[in-house]
């Protein structure tokens, strides 16, 4: 996985726990779509990806407890076991409190909807 100084600086900020579930879902994301552009957004307090067709697809959100995958158009994704979280009117995420919580073929099925959604989304 390579490294990055802005996403070792934001997840210094949390527990041990937290930054590992984070690391271990970055390197989730990254390995399911290496195409990908990552970016950490400090104001968002966030690790964002774009595709180059879908545009923006989700977001790693490190929080005081869990890590959530928040993905753009979450609400259009299909998620017949209910694993999504959320309400609003688009996002939905998925929520890890550890890293061995995470499943990268649970992410890479979720990614896989996202972009298509998404580059259907624009028309490409």
């Amino acid at each position: 996985m390579p490294q990055d100084p802005e996403v070792d600086a934001l997840l210094a900020e949390h527990t041990p726990d937290v930054a590992a579930a984070a690391r271990r879902l970055r390197a989730a994301v990254l390995r399911g779509l290496p195409d990908l552009a990552e970016r950490v957004r400090h104001g968002w307090h966030s690790i964002n990806y774009r595709d180059p067709a879908a545009g923006f697809v989700c977001a790693i959100f490190p929080m005081a407890d869990r890590v959530r995958l928040v993905f753009e158009r979450g609400v259009l994704l299909p998620d017949p076991a209910g694993l999504l979280a959320g309400s609003g009117r688009q996002v939905r995420s998925l929520e890890f409190a550890d890293a061995s919580g995470v499943d990268d073929g649970l992410v890479q099925e979720f990614l896989d909807h996202a972009v298509a959604i998404g580059a259907g989304l624009r028309g490409l």
